[in-house]
């Protein structure tokens, strides 16, 4: 199979096993394998927001692979036994990875398989499934992890398998995130890239910051569940597209933003407010 994106991660529901197929997004929705899957946050916002970026610029739409898990853990099992199985004889360009149950050995399975691909993928981690892959000690293996503030913190903690065993000397540096970003460059605990959501997004290369995005500033859209994950979403698209993986992340951290001002977004509002004004916020920034 050749796709030029894949997204995997699950979603909180009993009743769905695993999913491999093309997602599509509407009627604020994303729809694959003959599931309705609500967009409200998590791996769905992500698909939707990857979606409306691909449905902009006519690109093929993500090929994903979904499990429902409510913390049984079995159908994250199920997806990271898809991916052992079948990477290898998938040519994709991007793997977006959401939050999946982690597991240390079925990880490393999974990175076992992405060598066997035949041209590696752009491996770009979601802040969930970024807890496995740092826990794994293989962190460099990746292209981009996308954390926020207090996340950073526990990268840059190299003892840390857990962001709530995060040392409290790091969680006072919240206020200087270059120091953050740059100790967990030094010890190793990162990839290349780093894009730092929050109140200011930093992009990161190597442990410096590239850029920063903090307009428009949308109070609104803290309170809103999926806001981090649109802007995943939106990476993965625009990477998949064609962009660098610094461009794709500022495009897609001020994107975020100016959806939230072009809708008027209130707390009352849902994450679709914000994917259903991806194309024309792409329209003002391209």
């Amino acid at each position: 199979m050749n796709t030029s994106l894949i997204i995997a991660g699950t979603v909180p529901s009993e009743n769905i096993s695993l999913i491999a197929d093309t997602a599509s997004y509407y009627d604020n929705a994303v729809h694959i394998g003959g599931e309705t899957i609500p967009v409200n946050r998590g791996t769905a916002a992500m698909i939707g927001a990857a979606c409306s970026i691909a449905c902009f610029f006519n690109d093929p739409m993500p090929f994903c692979i979904i499990g429902g898990d409510i913390g049984k853990r079995s159908g994250s099992r199920q997806v990271y036994r898809y991916m052992i199985k079948h990477l290898p004889k998938i040519e994709t360009g991007v793997l977006g990875l959401h939050y999946i149950v982690p597991d240390i050995g079925l990880h490393n399975q999974v990175l076992t398989a992405v060598r066997k691909m035949s041209t590696k993928p752009l491996l770009i981690a979601d802040a969930g499934y970024m807890y496995v892959a740092k826990a794994s000690g293989q962190a460099p293996f990746y292209d981009l992890f996308m954390p926020d503030l207090g996340e950073t913190a526990f990268l840059a903690d190299e003892k840390a398998s857990h962001p709530a065993y995060t040392r409290g000397f790091l969680t006072r540096l919240e206020n200087d995130p270059l120091e953050l970003i740059r100790q967990a460059s030094s010890h190793g605990t990162v990839p290349k890239h780093l894009c730092v959501k929050g109140r200011t997004d930093y992009i990161s290369v190597d442990g410096e910051i590239v850029s920063t995005i903090d307009r428009p500033c949308i109070e609104e859209l803290e309170p809103i569940g999926g806001t981090g994950d649109t802007i995943t979403g939106m990476t993965v698209g625009l990477v998949s597209h064609g962009f660098t993986i610094p461009e794709a992340c500022k495009i897609a951290c001020r994107a975020n933003r100016e959806a939230g001002a072009l809708t008027n977004i209130s707390p009352a509002d849902q994450i679709h407010s914000i994917i259903n004004a991806i194309p024309a916020v792409l329209e003002k920034l391209l």
